[in-house]
């Protein structure tokens, strides 16, 4: 299935910016960095399970959120930009 994940970490304190970090590179592990706190790619839904169990393992439940959209068919996405036009496979090492 496709996923788009999205973040918003409270960085008003230290241990927010800890946080931060700590859940980018966690995405980093299972999507492509599409934009700031955008990620998105192909997973299986063991995969999107590890990593939503993983994501709440680090945010604050209270300050922070993840949001991710689950695409089971990815022939009924269209993905339209504006501006530079970005692939987020285009660099995959």
């Amino acid at each position: 299935m496709y996923v788009i994940a999205v973040y918003d970490i409270s960085t008003m304190e230290p241990a927010g910016q800890r946080r931060l970090a700590r859940i980018m590179k966690k995405m980093r592990q299972y999507l492509h960095h599409t934009q700031k706190s955008v990620f998105e790619g192909e997973l299986s839904v063991a995969k999107l399970m590890a990593l939503q169990k993983e994501a709440k393992e680090i945010i604050n439940e209270e300050t922070d959120y993840v949001v991710f959209f689950r695409i089971d068919n990815k022939k009924n996405v269209e993905r339209q930009c504006v501006g530079i036009q970005l692939d987020p496979t285009e660099v995959i090492i």
